[in-house]
């Protein structure tokens, strides 16, 4: 997600009854914004002798449910069916209502009639009836009931039906697990682009942009003008795209990009705009392997979604146009991040209870910078086959930091609880007073590092600094050390006389060094 602004999919041992699809049909009227809606859900029946399945449904009216007792609160449905049987069950859940949220039926800039659905982070509620939250994933179908002269995108593949040689849509259908805030629909009058697809074995990945009229000239090219090239880069980077299709959809989204599972929104004003540029399809594409298809088993872990997609931006800019754009990026990256408000907060900010505020620069901006940074800890080898084997252990499920953790130490044989502990669960950063001197009779410098950041920011180890040594004829050195606690003394010998002397020249790490002689 741009601003503008799971655990393992549930089995048989779940301890309570939890679903594992939906089928949703919705009703969408010509006027106002009451939909009528039948909701078929698929659960299995859990280990606990509690019987009740629980369903957040918030502002909704319940019709009936087929074959069960329910009671609804305005916010909880509650559902004991009269059978159970072995294995999977469904559930018929007939409702209406004008939803509050979640479904945005209205207007679009040209003053067309639009429906929308925009679900992040705990939306969905108000307009479907689901278990909410991001450990939470499942299947999902959507079939949509509107005026002909729509044309409706949802996640997942279309399904078609055939009679007597004609052809209709059926409905959408995700075969994959997503989490509930990615299950969405857009219908309206669209202009559909179809762009180059990719391979994934023998299977063929179609790419589409989705715009109203007036923008599908801007969009085709100039944001989405290489979005087959974007998905080529993450597929050699990290693994196979993990959905049927990748829809580009231009929406009433509240967020700059709303990566939602194969069919990815975006605001509707940088289009009118004429603004919109590719970082933001970069960064929304990358969310379809961290944050979809591996989501973050609890908001507090958010880094895993959105600092992930913020490094893949530029990385997949570096694999496209040079890595000066990774480079330039990240610095970015750091200053934005430096100039916060959160540096105060660490980036698993469990104190933290409204998921909005949790969108700030420590998921994004410093989130990044601990990929990048653990890639300089570990090295590109070994970095790229732990997120190789990170995507392929937790696609289509759930995931901690301390999973990431876990196979990254498996990949680099290395120990990196102190890394992960210092860059996910201290604030700040380390700010680095280093000052140096030179003996020209032993040949060498010595350098002293104090970390002057905050006590309640703690103190960093960092094992790999490099320090760059200039000449008075500009010849140059290069030395690394390994800094640790408030303060480190090192002494190295020098070839040449010093003139100047950098820490970190090449900004590898987060940190604000200043140097003195």
């Amino acid at each position: 997600m741009m601003l503008l602004l799971l655990a393992v999919a549930v089995t048989a041992q779940s301890p309570r009854p939890r679903p594992m699809g939906y089928e949703f049909t919705i009703a969408l009227p010509d006027t106002g914004t009451i939909i009528h809606a039948r909701a078929a859900i698929h659960y299995r029946r859990g280990r606990s002798s509690d019987d009740t399945l629980r369903l957040d449904l918030v502002g909704m009216t319940v019709d009936s449910v087929r074959e069960a007792w329910f009671a609804h609160d305005g916010r909880v449905l509650r559902v004991v069916p009269n059978h159970w049987f072995t294995g999977e069950n469904t559930l018929l859940i007939d409702y209406h209502g004008a939803p509050q949220d979640g479904l945005l039926i209205g207007q679009d800039p040209h003053g067309r009639r639009v429906a929308f659905a925009d679900n992040w982070p705990e939306r969905a509620r108000y307009w479907l009836p689901v278990v909410d939250a991001p450990s939470e994933k499942a299947r999902v179908r959507f079939t949509v009931v509107a005026p002909p002269s729509w044309k409706y995108v949802a996640n997942g593949t279309p399904v078609y039906g055939v009679n007597g040689g004609s052809k209709w849509l059926i409905g959408w259908d995700e075969a994959h697990p997503i989490p509930t805030y990615t299950m969405v629909l857009a219908a309206g009058d669209f202009a559909v682009s179809v762009h180059g697809s990719v391979r994934d074995g023998n299977r063929l990945i179609p790419i589409q942009v989705w715009t109203y009229p007036e923008d599908s000239a801007y969009a085709d090219s100039v944001p989405f003008r290489r979005a087959t090239e974007i998905v080529g880069a993450m597929q050699r980077l990290v693994g196979p795209f993990p959905y049927e299709k990748l829809a580009h959809v231009e929406s009433a989204t509240k967020f700059g990009g709303m990566e939602n599972a194969s069919a990815i929104f975006y605001a509707d004003r940088p289009y009118l705009e004429r603004r919109m540029g590719e970082g933001v399809v970069r960064h929304e594409t990358a969310h379809q392997w961290f944050g979809d298809a591996v989501t973050e088993r609890d908001w507090h872990h958010l880094w895993l979604s959105e600092g992930f997609a913020s490094y893949f931006d530029w990385v997949i800019g570096a694999a496209l146009d040079g890595d000066s754009v990774l480079e330039h990026g990240m610095r970015a990256n750091a200053e934005s991040y430096f100039r916060s408000s959160v540096v105060d907060r660490p980036i698993v900010d469990t104190a933290e209870h409204d998921v909005l505020k949790l969108l700030n620069a420590n998921n994004y901006q410093k989130g990044s910078w601990v990929l990048h940074m653990l890639r300089g800890q570990v090295g590109d080898s070994a970095f790229w086959r732990g997120i190789r084997e990170y995507y392929g252990t937790y696609r289509d499920s759930t995931a901690l930091s301390g999973d990431l953790e876990r196979i990254m130490e498996q990949a680099s044989g290395q120990t990196l609880d102190w890394f992960f502990r210092q860059w996910l669960y201290q604030p700040g950063y380390p700010k680095l007073d280093c000052r140096w001197a030179y003996d020209g009779a032993s040949h060498r410098v010595a350098l002293t590092v104090s970390q002057t950041q905050p006590a309640d920011w703690g103190v960093f180890r960092l094992p790999q600094v490099a320090v760059e040594i200039r000449g008075e004829g500009g010849a140059t050195l290069r030395r690394t050390i390994a800094v640790a606690g408030r303060e480190t003394h090192v002494t190295f010998g020098v070839s040449v006389a010093p003139a100047d002397l950098r820490v970190d020249p090449d900004g590898r790490l987060l940190a604000q060094p200043s140097v003195r002689r």
